[in-house]
C-alpha cells in the first residue's frame, strides 16, 4: 500500500550485520558482539519480508496489532521460531535446512553470551559464523533482492559482500560448496565482483555467479571494466582487445584464452577455428564465421557482400 510505515528494518538489519563483520576479526571478547550483531541483523531482514507479507504478522500475537504500537515500537515481536514458521506456511519461503540449522546455532549461542558467560572457543566460533554467511548470502539475494526488499547496490549490502570476500575461510567455504555445480559448466568467466571464476555466462542478462549466488547487474559492462585492457593494448600501437560480434555486431567480442572466442552481449562463443576474416573492400576486416562451403576458402561480412551485389 502507498503509505505502508517506514520501519527501516531493512537498512537496521543489514548494519547489524556489517557491525558483526566488523568485530570477527578482533579481539575474542569483541566476537560475542559479532554474534549479537549478526543475530539481530538477520531477525530484522526476516521480520522485513513478513512485514511485507502483511504487518500484523510481526507481532506475536496477531490479535494484539494496533497501528500505534507498531508506530511507537511499544509491542511484542514476533519470537524466532513463530517468525520461522510464518516465513514458511504464509509467506511461502523454503528455507535451506543448513541455513535453519545454522540460524538456530546463532540464535542459542546468543542467548548464552546475554545471559550465561562467554566461553566459546574464538576459532569454533569464526568457523560457524562463516558458514552461515555461505548460506545467509544466497537467501538474501533469492528472498530480498530479486524481489525488490532490497537493492542490488545497496550501499551497505555491497560493503557485506566486500567485507566476506576477504575472509579466506568465507571464500574457501563457499568454493567448496558450489564446485559440484561449477564443475557442470562448459565455459565459466570470471565475475566482476567476487573475482571467483564461477559466473555461467549465458548474455548480458543472463550471466549467474554461483559464488555470488545470484545473476550480476550489468555483467557485460563491469566484466569489461575490471577484465579488458584497451588502453594497454591501443598504447602498445596493437588493435582494442574488442571487435564486432559477427552475430550480433555489437563491439563486445573478444578472445577469453588461446583459442576461445566470446561475446558478451549475445553469449555466442566460437572458437577460432570457426572464424576467419573479412577480406572486401568495406569492412576492414571485420571478424566472420568461416564458410567451409565456398570453393576459394573467402568468406565475406554482409556489408561488403551487399557492395559486390550493387556494383
Amino acid at each position: 500500500m502507498s503509505d505502508r510505515i517506514n520501519l527501516n528494518m531493512v537498512e537496521n538489519g543489514l548494519d547489524f550485520i556489517l557491525k558483526s563483520l566488523q568485530t570477527i576479526d578482533k579481539s575474542d571478547e569483541d566476537l560475542k558482539y559479532s554474534l549479537i550483531n549478526l543475530h539481530a541483523g538477520i531477525q530484522l531482514l526476516l521480520k522485513e519480508i513478513l512485514y511485507q507479507e502483511h504487518w500484523v504478522l510481526i507481532f506475536q500475537k496477531i490479535e494484539n496489532a494496533d497501528n500505534e504500537k507498531l508506530l511507537s515500537g511499544d509491542f511484542l515481536s514476533v519470537n524466532h521460531d513463530t517468525l520461522i514458521k510464518r516465513l514458511q506456511n504464509i509467506s511461502g519461503i523454503n528455507f535451506d535446512e543448513n541455513l535453519l540449522k545454522k540460524m538456530d546455532w546463532l540464535r542459542k549461542e546468543r542467548n548464552k553470551t546475554e545471559h550465561y558467560q562467554f566461553v566459546v572457543t574464538a576459532n569454533v566460533l569464526k568457523s560457524n559464523i562463516v558458514k552461515l554467511f555461505t548460506y545467509l548470502l544466497p537467501f538474501i539475494k533469492s528472498e530480498m533482492i530479486d524481489v525488490n526488499y532490497i537493492e542490488a547496490d545497496n550501499e551497505r549490502f555491497v560493503e557485506i559482500q566486500e567485507y566476506l570476500n576477504e575472509f579466506d575461510e568465507y571464500v574457501r567455504e563457499r568454493l567448496e560448496m558450489v564446485q559440484v555445480d561449477i564443475n557442470k559448466i562448459e565455459l565459466i568467466l570470471p565475475c566482476p565482483v567476487c573475482i571467483q571464476k564461477t559466473v555461467e555466462f549465458i548474455d548480458e542478462f543472463d550471466a549467474f555467479c554461483h559464488f555470488c549466488g545470484g545473476n550480476i547487474d550489468n555483467f557485460r559492462e563491469k566484466y569489461i571494466d575490471n577484465f579488458v585492457d584497451s588502453y594497454t593494448h591501443v598504447s602498445d600501437g596493437g588493435e582494442g582487445p574488442l571487435y564486432e560480434c559477427p552475430d550480433c555486431d555489437m563491439e563486445t567480442f573478444l578472445c577469453i584464452g588461446g583459442n576461445q572466442y566470446i561475446c558478451l552481449s549475445c553469449g555466442a562463443r566460437p572458437i577460432q577455428d570457426e572464424l576467419t576474416t573479412c577480406p572486401g573492400p568495406r569492412c576492414n576486416e571485420k571478424i566472420v564465421y568461416r564458410r567451409y562451403g565456398d570453393k576459394d576458402g573467402v568468406s565475406f561480412c554482409d556489408t561488403c557482400m551487399d557492395y559486390f551485389e550493387h556494383a
